[in-house]
């Protein structure tokens, strides 16, 4: 076997710690470009941040909002303390008040008890029977609902807790509560000779409650607070938009520091200053970088989703981010990294910047079917459906077809109405 040398060239693509870094910053959203000039201006005394001129609303967060109103930020008391103030009225002993903390910290941030007694006592080295009291006391707290060990113990809490007790809801709860919940209905009636009305009626008083009563309260998961990276304004059918001057903020040269970078009399102050007046340079230049993208990604999105923006929901058109990439002439990673995170203010409510990117309809033959659309359609259909007989799937499949000229099959409803998180028809369906 012989040895010998070979040279080989080798294109590789190297990226230098300042495209990396510019790459980090186009993809952070407002909150985390805010927390991240924050931690270089302390490391770099040139960088001063230009104070907002406009003030923006904050919005929260919300799952199942259309549209997020405005919030005022303010610090709610946590959940345990509220509970160990509640407490000092129940007078409870040393050995009681020893389980009672271990449990309200046990406690998750729905309001629920998930160690089981047994194990408690043997944790705590303490009786089965002490533990069962303290829960006992702790459920007696409020809100309603609190310390319940299953969603079924939940509403049977809140149900004792009414002035005017129902007691055949809380029959229906704690002797049928599978069948009540799948609203396999008929069958609780042959068993119980309950009426169909009257589990209708059941099931509206439950719907009032609360089946997360820790919620209402302080956590740090799930204090989230945002702002709208962008604005979008219609007025007589024109479409502008207005960057949130907070998530894309300019910055300054701190001037008492230019005079020292001119004077060359002390070397090392000067090679530190003049390293830092480079960095400085280059965040300038990445910020106005990033805002100069995202301008050109959104008046692409506008472009584009105008029928969605004049019209409504139904219109969202189907885009890729490769199109958008194309048009400018840039990386399919640069627009995935620009709407990364990022929120819109739409006469529609706040949305994620990705929701404007929907993929056309699979087996639709019209170019401008998106599953936002369909979504879309299914969402109004159902809200205004006779909720005495509501709309299967294969119904909406057939009205989707004749008012829309949409076709798509049964499985794709269910799977959206799922993703949606709306019930089946068998579970919308109700007995006035």
């Amino acid at each position: 076997m012989s040895l010998h040398l070979q040279q080989e060239q080798v294109l590789k693509h190297v990226l230098t710690q300042d495209l990396r870094q510019a790459i980090t910053l186009l993809q952070l959203n407002g909150a985390e470009l805010d927390e991240y000039i924050d931690q270089l201006s302390l490391e770099n005394p040139l960088i001063e941040r230009k104070d907002a001129d406009s003030y923006q609303p904050v919005y929260h967060k919300k799952s199942q909002d259309r549209m997020a109103e405005p919030y005022r930020t303010y610090q709610k008391e946590s959940l345990q303390m509220y509970l160990k103030r509640q407490a000092l009225d129940l007078k409870l002993s040393e050995q009681h008040q020893r389980i009672f903390q271990f449990m309200i910290h046990s406690t998750d941030s729905n309001g629920y008890v998930h160690e089981p007694v047994d194990v408690i006592a043997a944790v705590l080295e303490v009786s089965a029977e002490d533990v069962e009291a303290v829960l006992h006391q702790l459920q007696s707290l409020e809100p309603a609902g609190i310390g319940a060990r299953s969603l079924q113990e939940c509403i049977l809490l809140q149900l004792r807790r009414k002035k005017e007790r129902w007691y055949e809801a809380e029959l229906i709860i704690e002797e049928h509560f599978l069948l009540f919940a799948r609203k396999a209905w008929k069958e609780i009636a042959a068993k119980t000779g309950v009426s169909m009305k009257t589990l209708q009626a059941i099931q509206d008083e439950v719907a009032l409650l609360e089946p997360r009563p820790g919620l209402h309260f302080s956590d740090e998961d799930e204090h989230m607070y945002i702002e709208p990276d962008v604005s979008i304004s219609v007025m007589q059918d024109q479409i502008t938009f207005e960057l949130n001057q907070r998530a894309f903020p300019d910055i300054e040269m701190n001037e008492g520091y230019v005079a020292m970078i001119q004077e060359r009399k002390r070397h090392e102050a000067y090679v530190y200053l003049k390293e830092k007046e480079q960095q400085y340079h280059w965040l300038v230049q990445a910020l106005r970088q990033r805002k100069q993208t995202m301008s050109h990604v959104v008046r692409e999105i506008i472009l584009h989703q105008t029928d969605f923006f004049l019209t409504g929901k139904h219109k969202m058109k189907p885009l890729t981010m490769r199109r958008v990439a194309d048009i400018l002439h840039i990386h399919e990673s640069t627009v995935s990294r620009t709407v990364k995170g990022k929120m819109m203010q739409t006469p529609y409510g706040l949305m994620e910047m990705k929701q404007f990117f929907q993929a056309k309809l699979e087996g639709h033959s019209l170019e401008e079917a998106s599953s936002y659309t369909v979504k879309t359609h299914i969402d109004e259909l159902i809200q205004t459906e006779n909720k005495k007989k509501p709309y299967s799937d294969q119904q909406i499949v057939n009205q989707l077809q004749q008012t829309f000229g949409i076709h798509v099959s049964r499985r794709t409803i269910a799977k959206y109405r799922e993703q949606m998180n709306l019930p089946s028809s068998t579970m919308r369906k109700r007995y006035d």
